[in-house]
């Protein structure tokens, strides 16, 4: 999440409390429930104003009350709904990606793609090319690419349940594209394995000769990858000092991204 925390202009009170009231009942989970006592205490506010405001939540069913000997409270089932609608309003269309990807285009002057996985490829689905380099990527949007060999592919790859991992390589004939593809799958496992611990991608000329390209996840509010963003240029522009210079600042745009759409690290 950002470190900035909006700070309301025209703060009110009364709701800032119940706002408080439910994000301390979220932070200790219990079935039991918990006393207005102990919520009182917590957050010092007064009984009688606690009641008042559980008694409200409980009329939008943002919070449930437990009888019993000792009356307490929990998390309702309305808060829950109103949380599914959240992932519904915050898609990848939504995100507003395309100025983000002409940024990072004019910053490093390289075809900068955005792309998704479907059937197991990497599909471009939007593209920038730098107008000031005769020397670029030959991919267009709409194009499909295969996991294996590209950068974006891996890191799909990467993020694959062990099952349909497994069956990708039953159905893939990994064949030569490049100088560097690897066809090996053995060895496609290992670079698999140091995509997952490292966070980023490279394909170093595995898809076409003399091209390299340096991708990073877009995260969704469940942790998987739902797209990448990839920087790719030839070999004698992307090197590995060169991919230093990019990596925080590519990793910064993706975080924007999925922050956008509710991943937390």
């Amino acid at each position: 999440m950002s470190d900035f925390k909006h700070i309301p202009k025209y703060p009110v009170q009364t709701l800032g409390k119940a706002l408080d009231i439910l994000n301390y009942i979220k932070d200790n989970p219990s079935s039991e429930g918990i006393s207005l006592t102990e919520i009182s205490s917590a957050l010092k506010i007064g009984k009688s104003g606690v009641h008042r405001l559980l008694d409200t939540l409980m009329a939008y069913d943002f919070v449930e009350k437990i009888n019993g000997i000792s009356p307490a409270y929990r998390l309702g089932w309305g808060l829950f709904n109103a949380g599914n609608a959240v992932p519904k309003q915050h898609t990848l269309n939504g995100a507003n990606y395309v100025p983000v990807i002409e940024k990072l285009c004019n910053t490093f002057l390289e075809t900068t793609n955005l792309g998704i996985l479907n059937n197991y490829e990497a599909i471009i689905i939007c593209k920038m090319e730098p107008a000031a380099r005769m020397l670029r990527t030959n991919t267009q949007v709409g194009e499909r690419e295969p996991m294996y060999a590209t950068a974006l592919g891996k890191l799909f790859m990467s993020d694959l349940p062990e099952n349909e991992f497994e069956n990708y390589f039953e159905r893939t004939t990994l064949t030569k594209l490049a100088s560097n593809t690897m066809t090996e799958k053995d060895e496609l496992k290992e670079a698999i394995k140091k995509i997952q611990k490292n966070g980023y991608a490279v394909d170093n000329e595995e898809f076409v000769d003399g091209m390299i390209c340096l991708a990073m996840p877009i995260r969704d509010f469940t942790g998987h990858i739902v797209a990448g963003i990839s920087i790719s240029g030839p070999a004698k522009r992307m090197t590995k000092e060169r991919i230093i210079e990019i990596s925080p600042v590519l990793k910064q745009a993706c975080l924007g991204i999925s922050e956008f759409l509710g991943y937390t690290k």
